[in-house]
């Protein structure tokens, strides 16, 4: 009877070590930084959050190690991703009728063929839920209201923002967690013995938008791992055949795996707080006496004035200007331009950051320059991230343009900036052309028989080969590591040129991918760390996240004037993220007096 009871015991831990356990699937490989906020609410619902990023596919072992499963659609055809597969279908079929639960995030925008597949499979399972479709209007940014009779209690009453949704198309009202405008944003359905949730990947990611995003969000996990709750939530009906012939892209069929492969484990979100670092970040002393109040415009000589006025009246201490490609030729007409210009900034104490588009560089190639090539083998409008000559004939002379454009007064520079924008996502996607995958292949630590076999492969098959190898988190840590050492070296001989010179980055989303991160590792250090310009709130988190990678960091949180971010009631939280979260702020485009007056207000 002893031996019964231990046994019994151990069963029902085993079983409630699976029912705790959430797999993360994302098309899009995000990174594991960009998806804190979404995993934080079921975290914080008791679920164990795993997530495999680099094989972003469900296997057979899945069914026995998780209770629930949340899909993020990528963005095929618009944008580069993996997508679904006939093989996940089937996995996701098998998991609902195990009395598992299924949460369905489509990307919003981007990512037609995975809203589609997953329509036509909520169809098959007979959900009475679609996603949708963007022939009625492109998704709208929204505040979702929780309903209050609704299958899932607690989720509070207060509209809060969702992100950009399209609306769901539901059978019963019952199956609505959440709505807008009279449209339902979440809903559920029982399935057999399952449940399947259908939502936005941006409204699953909300939870650090506002705290009444995060109590609906955290409710909705909990109430996933209630089963005795969902009575209330309307059955599945009229089940159908699977069709996914008309599909906007091919459904590969990609038959499910019996466990990852090996190289591929997942990890833990949100991740665990590495012990602190030792090095301490140096800020300079103009941060660290007014905080980063920065104004980001395109630069031109006859709008430099007004420029200086509206820093002036918004008590700003430092400006940021795209410089066209022409102007940095060294001509004439340029000296003379650039003689006017420090003349002016020396008058003032403004620091001043010359900046340049990284896919106005990267564009096209041009030359022997080759291009860069994507997953699915194609070739992409930015250079290979890996060619020796994209970096000595096109990134090496930018930023060298970019240092001198001081002239003779050196000292009105005070660093230089690079826009990751655009860029970025095509890089996200990218790393196989012969460049980066020579540099790729050698960081994986085969014996050369292999190496030799891979090579040979043609760029259509590079990614999907990797994938099933496992061996995709080696290769982009060695793309990442080689950007890294070459921006280290183009860092050490810019500060030759100028002893006291910064380097700063704009980005409108967390850069995440392997080119980016190499930039920012190799351009930084503890006692010069790279300037962040970004619109992220989780400043203090994202920068510790990533000082743990070596990308020594501060950042400023952009706001956004034209989206009333100054209301009243916006103010107070804005200053505690800006200047607690963050090392200041930075602005995009409009300079006018009456926002440079709200900015003076805003910082008093």
């Amino acid at each position: 009877m002893r031996w019964l009871s231990l046994f019994l015991l151990g069963s029902v831990a085993a079983c409630q070590t699976e029912a705790r356990r959430l797999l993360v699937v994302d098309l899009t490989l995000a990174d594991p930084l960009t998806l804190e906020a979404t995993a934080a609410p079921w975290h914080a619902a008791g679920y164990r959050v795993e997530y495999r990023r680099f094989y972003p596919h469900l296997t057979r072992q899945d069914l026995s190690r998780y209770r629930t499963v949340l899909v993020l659609g990528g963005r095929e055809p618009e944008g580069l991703s993996d997508a679904l597969t006939i093989g996940d279908l089937a996995i996701l079929t098998e998991w609902v009728r195990r009395d598992g639960v299924v949460v369905l995030g489509y990307a919003d925008g981007d990512g037609a063929v995975d809203r589609w597949v997953m329509n036509q499979w909520l169809v098959a399972q007979g959900a009475g839920i679609a996603v949708g479709s963007e022939m009625r209007g492109p998704p709208q940014l929204l505040d979702a209201t929780p309903l209050p009779h609704s299958a899932l209690d607690n989720a509070g009453f207060a509209p809060f923002p969702a992100g950009r949704n399209f609306p769901l198309e539901i059978r019963d009202r019952s199956q609505a967690l959440a709505r807008a405008s009279g449209t339902a944003l979440v809903a559920a359905s029982r399935v057999h013995d399952g449940l399947i949730v259908v939502a936005s990947r941006s409204l699953l990611a909300s939870a650090d938008a506002d705290t009444r995003a995060r109590d609906f969000l955290v409710a909705l996990a909990r109430w996933t791992r209630r089963p005795a709750e969902w009575a209330s939530v309307g059955a599945s009906a009229r089940a159908a055949s699977l069709h996914l012939a008309n599909a906007p892209q091919r459904v590969a069929v990609h038959p499910p795996l019996l466990a990852p492969p090996a190289g591929s484990e997942p990890t833990v979100l949100p991740e665990p707080a590495a012990p602190r670092r030792a090095e301490t970040v140096q800020a300079p002393a103009w941060i660290g006496r007014q905080g980063m109040r920065v104004l980001w415009s395109r630069f031109t000589l006859y709008s430099l004035d007004s420029l200086l006025g509206f820093v002036d009246v918004a008590a700003l201490n430092a400006l940021a200007t795209t410089i066209p490609e022409a102007a940095l030729a060294d001509t004439l007409s340029t000296r003379n331009i650039w003689k006017i210009t420090g003349e002016r900034l020396q008058a003032t104490s403004i620091h001043w950051f010359p900046a340049v588009s990284l896919r106005a560089i990267a564009h096209g190639g041009g030359g022997d320059v080759a291009d860069e090539v994507n997953r699915h083998g194609a070739l992409t409008p930015v250079a290979c991230g890996l060619d020796s000559l994209f970096w000595r004939g096109s990134l090496r002379p930018a930023y060298r343009a970019l240092t001198k454009l001081g002239g003779a007064r050196p000292e009105v520079i005070a660093g230089v900036a690079l826009d990751l924008d655009s860029a970025m996502t095509y890089y996200r996607g990218s790393g196989f052309c012969d460049a980066d995958y020579r540099v790729g292949l050698a960081a994986l630590g085969l014996d050369s028989v292999e190496v030799a076999r891979l090579a040979t492969l043609p760029p259509v098959v590079r990614y999907d080969t990797l994938l099933e190898r496992g061996s995709l988190s080696r290769y982009y840590d060695g793309l990442e590591v080689a950007v890294a050492e070459r921006a280290t070296l183009l860092r050490g001989e810019l500060e030759r040129l100028h002893p006291d010179l910064r380097f700063a980055f704009r980005a409108t989303t967390v850069p995440a991918d392997w080119f980016s991160l190499g930039l920012l590792r190799g351009f930084s250090s503890p006692d010069a760390p790279v300037l962040l310009w970004l619109t992220e709130r989780r400043g203090r988190v994202l920068v510790q996240r990533y000082a743990e990678r070596d990308i020594f960091a501060l950042s400023a949180l952009g706001l956004e004037p034209q989206r009333s971010t100054f209301a009243p009631g916006e103010w107070s939280r804005l200053r505690y993220a800006t200047f607690s979260d963050h090392a200041g702020f930075w602005l995009d485009g409009a300079a006018t007096d009456s926002l440079g007056r709200v900015i003076r207000r805003f910082i008093k």
